[in-house]
């Protein structure tokens, strides 16, 4: 008896938690952890025929802010900067990439200004693909003391926060085709939009996904796991220190052979009770069909014979 309580302290000394834990689905969370698109580029061209009725339009429309204009080029902020669009056809073809660019968080949207969205600049395209897309999770469970790692070997920075804690993670760099940031959304709602989050605490994973792994959209994350290591598992104290160590100082995996990095991830892996990743790609599932649906949305090649339930104001 005296043993397990001298196990939990120390438990509760290295890794901040009880080593009495249940899993995100185990505690009733999973229906509470939501999945979306936190931002959408799309790129095409101009259906030819509709380049000169969009650029009238978009001059003499009220609910947009023109910021350059010229024969073949327009920059643009619309919806109350909700919304930013950029077409340039001569630097198009000259560079050899896509004319038009029109970029948003749908988060932000609601229906009507979704429609205004489509109607306006996604019905008029040709060749639409995406450039971009964040797929962001919010987690309603505290992070601090979670370990995050991949499978694959990728540059990760962590920001900490008074209390010496993660806040920030970033995983990978800007301008690769993915990008990993995991954050304290709570904080920041309460910081940079003065809004309070109805939960305990609330967390952010946010996949920027680029060029070709924005078809990857729902496989973004299958190396990565989010884990509650539980260190007292481990017999050997100095395998205890040496995964310690390993997880407390990122520098340190560069140290060690492929092989052992290898051995001692699988390791931490084995003593984890917990990954969240699996509770993350449950989620995914569940929602896969809408967040398709909505994708298509967007590209899909479309009419000018729909009907749409706002004033379309000159």
């Amino acid at each position: 008896m005296e043993n397990e309580e001298n196990r939990q302290k120390l438990d509760l000394e290295l890794t901040g938690h009880s080593n009495s834990r249940l899993s995100v689905a185990q505690l009733g969370l999973l229906e509470r952890i939501s999945v979306s698109f936190d931002r959408i580029t799309v790129v095409g061209g101009f259906i030819p025929e509709r380049e000169s009725w969009v650029k009238r339009h978009v001059e003499s429309n009220n609910r947009i802010d023109l910021r350059d204009t010229g024969y073949d080029r327009f920059k643009c902020h619309a919806l109350d900067n909700k919304v930013y669009v950029e077409y340039n056809r001569k630097q198009a073809q000259s560079m050899g990439r896509s004319e038009i660019r029109v970029e948003f968080n749908p988060n932000e949207l609601c229906e009507e200004e979704n429609q205004f969205v489509q109607f306006m600049f996604l019905d008029n395209m040709r060749d639409k693909h995406f450039s971009r897309i964040d797929l962001a999770f919010d987690v309603p469970v505290n992070l601090e003391d979670y370990y995050v790692m991949s499978d694959k070997s990728v540059k990760q920075t962590v920001f900490y926060g008074r209390n010496n804690k993660p806040e920030t993670k970033y995983f990978g760099v800007r301008d690769s085709e993915r990008y990993i940031r995991i954050y304290n959304k709570k904080k920041q709602l309460k910081e940079v939009k003065e809004e309070e989050s109805e939960h305990d605490h609330l967390w952010r994973i946010e996949f920027e996904l680029k060029r070709s792994m924005t078809n990857k959209w729902d496989k973004c994350f299958d190396d990565l796991h989010i884990l509650q290591p539980d260190y007292l598992s481990i017999e050997s104290f100095e395998e205890q220190a040496k995964i310690y160590y390993l997880m407390n100082e990122i520098s340190a995996w560069s140290k060690i052979e492929r092989s052992t990095k290898y051995r001692y991830k699988k390791k931490i892996k084995e003593i984890s009770e917990v990954n969240l990743s699996d509770d993350l790609r449950e989620v995914l599932s569940g929602q896969h069909k809408r967040l398709s649906e909505e994708l298509h949305s967007y590209i899909t090649i479309s009419h000018h014979d729909k009907l749409y339930d706002f004033d379309f104001e000159l």
